[in-house]
């Protein structure tokens, strides 16, 4: 189903939640995501371990390193089965590798440094830091 044979409220308030959710960007230690101003567009980044030894094979209690997994794609939405009828909400919709400007997006990078700057050469990134 297209977004213009939704009903015309269903498109509004979905419009609605998609304007307000550039304000809804998380920072973390752990995790990032970024939305661009028209709320078309997300930038998630996830840390992860990848594993509990170091190079020479000596357990590491703390980790021996971790890696961030990046996901880019445009926002859609979902049919969502309600006791009477069915509700559409906004989702992660098609992922992609590269963005639209030319940056290649990698499966995962070792720094949240990194992480920032793919989403500052994506363009995503503009007023937080």
């Amino acid at each position: 189903m297209k977004f213009c044979d939704l009903p015309i409220e269903t498109q509004q308030r979905l419009n609605c939640e998609r304007l307000n959710l550039h304000n809804r960007s998380i920072n973390s230690a752990y995790e990032v995501l970024l939305y661009n101003q028209p709320g078309t567009r997300y930038f998630h980044a996830r840390r992860h371990q990848n594993s509990w030894y170091d190079d020479k094979g000596n357990y590491m209690p703390f980790g021996g390193g971790s890696e961030w997994t990046l996901q880019y794609g445009c926002i859609g939405f979902s049919r969502k089965k309600q006791v009477m009828g069915y509700d559409y909400e906004l989702c992660r919709g098609k992922t992609y590798s590269k963005s639209a400007n030319g940056t290649i997006i990698p499966a995962s990078v070792k720094t949240k440094k990194e992480v920032l700057s793919i989403a500052k050469a994506i363009g995503i990134l503009k007023t937080l830091v």
